[in-house]
């Protein structure tokens, strides 16, 4: 989605649902400046657009954002200051947050001083958890209300917070409410019932719930707001012995984040089910939700992290993409062997502003970026999920194709294929890449039943198609290559042809070729990003299949450190699709080690249960498969001996 389309989509998503520029900016920003980016002339925080998204039910999750060094710096200093509080490193998250406070300051604007009082609040809120200040501690308390408060008034009126106002105007669809108020409404509830909650304030709590569930149409976001506000209430139901709405309740909450495949406070949850079930004397659910908390539990005792940094109100698994723009153009530029004076002409008066750009000493103004970016034979996106489009609803399709192929649903995927075929421009590069790369994997599935030289000819003809698309936006060569810098980072179609090269590779017998390759793309991750999470949709999938590869010709040591980082990572994050996969890989090398009895079961017996939970029924059916063989096996030899 282009750069003046995403504001333009949020003005069609907006006259779609009937709502006035009034409803949806009151609180955020003002009239004037919504009307300016919905006619794509606004700049704005990546805050207040995703904001205004979420507002409309939406999220900007499947937007890829290319910033200028600045607001990267930025939004790294956000995520370090969060990740430091999340972690228990209060000194550190202080520090950086003065750091922060002093190289943005917020003055009158509205998202950022919400921000500040959020910071400042959950701080306040974590140095009580910490005893920081051991009888004084309830001050922190005080402080930390106070901070949320002030964060809510930024966008909200406080004052119908508790009388009903706000709960009323949620049921009537008069309020749009985005992810961060809610989060702040939350946080400062869960302070409160520090001191115990009153029942306007759980009142207040179940209509946000049913205004998550009724308005927010993003599953993801959905999943993980609902866990949160489910948390506060189930504390509340187990406390005044309403068992039984507290177990409908988090049975609906549950499935939701394992069809996502979120673990963001879901830990708790199933700690309340337990309670409420044994309250219940339903002995068989409370069994069965044990072993779910033993098994994530069994997961966080081996991370260097404990289970609680996933569960904080203030912690949502955000799955963005930043790409630096002065590194794209440097990075282009260079491949194509283009000098500075060549691309500059007619845009800049000399060679000095691009090379600051370039070197991310300057911004770089949207016409310029544009003139740019054509002149590179680029699109010149700034948010674009994995097409070039204006239509929200076709990334939402996209989003479906994907979950569909990753749980093996390929009835549904062709089907979709076919709409998503029909509402794209195919003469957009972008486009073609996508589309035609999943046609490609969807044919050569449909070949597997032929004589073996059909279905050699039909992946060595699928692997020229993939590298053909690949080719019409990058470049194999763009893949670092003997140390060189300023290699260009893949875009999310572009990172899925790749992805599908090396497969395809691997299946044609190639596999050496497949791991230089994969290794090479790692390498680029780790030359051209600071911040390597920021990418954790593109690098994650690649890392995954280089495990497997790298198992597969025994450099096993590599594969089982590289397995054993992505379960961290993933864990860490909250998101824990294709977890099993690492901890097949694990049993994998166990088996080629003969440590199957030492620690190979378990990590098939991981694999299986994370696959169960995640809902991938092709892949639990394979390894369930295999762990009852294996326990027939073992079965057998202790009848033997």
């Amino acid at each position: 989605m282009k750069l003046e389309n995403a504001g333009k989509q949020i003005g069609i998503l907006r006259k779609k649902m009937k709502v006035s520029r009034n409803k949806l900016c009151k609180g955020l920003c003002s009239e004037a400046e919504l009307r300016l980016i919905e006619k794509g002339e606004g700049k704005t925080d990546v805050i207040l657009l995703a904001a205004l998204f979420e507002r409309l039910g939406k999220s900007a999750e499947r937007l890829t954002y290319i910033l200028t060094t600045e607001e990267y710096q930025k939004i790294c200093m956000r995520d370090e200051i969060e990740e430091a509080l999340r972690f228990g490193q209060l000194a550190d998250a202080r520090q950086l947050f003065g750091v922060y406070q002093e190289k943005n300051p917020a003055g009158k604007d509205r998202i950022l001083g919400m921000y500040e009082e959020r910071i400042g609040g959950i701080l306040a809120l974590e140095e009580f958890r910490g005893g920081v200040y051991g009888r004084d501690g309830f001050g922190k308390l005080d402080e930390a209300a106070a901070h949320f408060q002030a964060a809510i008034a930024r966008t909200l009126d406080i004052k119908n917070l508790f009388d009903g106002k706000l709960g009323r105007q949620l049921r009537a669809g008069e309020r749009f409410l985005a992810m961060f108020e809610i989060e702040n409404i939350m946080l400062y509830l869960h302070v409160l019932m520090q001191h115990g909650m009153k029942e306007e304030q759980v009142r207040l709590l179940e209509n946000i719930f049913h205004y998550l569930e009724e308005k927010v149409q993003d599953e993801g976001l959905r999943a993980q707001f609902l866990a949160k506000a489910g948390m506060l209430l189930g504390e509340q139901y187990l406390a005044k012995g309403d068992y039984s709405t507290c177990v409908n309740l988090h049975e609906r909450i549950l499935e939701l984040n394992r069809q996502n495949k979120l673990i963001v406070c879901v830990l708790p949850l199933l700690e309340q089910m337990i309670t409420a079930y044994k309250k219940l004397e339903n002995a068989e659910k409370a069994q069965l939700y044990t072993i779910y908390k033993e098994n994530f539990e069994a997961v966080f005792r081996e991370l260097p992290f404990s289970a609680d940094c996933i569960n904080k109100l203030y912690h949502t698994c955000r799955l963005r993409q930043y790409f630096l723009e002065g590194r794209l153009i440097a990075a282009e530029r260079r491949w194509r062997e283009m000098t500075q004076e060549e691309l500059v002409d007619g845009i800049y008066e000399n060679v000095e502003n691009l090379s600051r750009v370039e070197n991310g000493k300057a911004n770089c103004d949207r016409i310029k970026f544009y003139s740019l970016m054509e002149r590179l034979e680029m699109d010149k996106t700034r948010y674009d999920g994995n097409l070039v489009t204006d239509e929200y609803q076709v990334l939402e399709l996209d989003q479906s194709i994907e979950r569909h192929l990753a749980e093996g649903e390929y009835e549904e995927v062709g089907h979709e294929l076919y709409q998503l075929e029909k509402s794209v421009d195919m003469s957009e590069k972008c486009n073609r890449q996508l589309v035609l790369g999943l046609k490609n994997r969807e044919e050569l599935r449909k070949k597997k039943n032929g004589t073996q030289e059909e279905i050699r000819k039909a992946k060595e003809e699928a692997l020229e198609r993939a590298k053909e698309l690949l080719e019409l936006t990058y470049h194999l060569e763009n893949v670092e290559a003997e140390g060189q810098r300023y290699r260009r980072l893949p875009f999310r179609n572009e990172m899925y042809l790749f992805n599908q090269i090396c497969l395809l590779l691997r299946a044609t017998g190639r596999t050496a070729e497949a791991i230089e390759m994969s290794e090479r793309m790692m390498r680029t991750y780790d030359m051209a990003v600071e911040k390597k999470k920021y990418h954790f949709r593109n690098v994650y999938l690649c890392a995954t299949n280089l495990s497997r590869y790298l198992e597969s010709v025994d450099r096993l040591s590599e594969a089982e450190g590289l397995a054993d980082e992505l379960i961290g990572q993933k864990f860490m994050l909250g998101k824990i699709s294709l977890i099993h996969s690492g901890y097949a890989t694990k049993f994998d090398i166990a088996e080629k080690r003969g440590e199957r009895m030492k620690c190979g079961l378990e990590w098939l017996r991981r694999a299986c249960f994370w696959s169960e939970w995640c809902g991938y029924e092709k892949d639990h059916g394979k390894l369930l498969r295999a762990w009852n063989e294996i326990k027939k096996q073992e079965d057998n030899q202790e009848m033997l001996h």
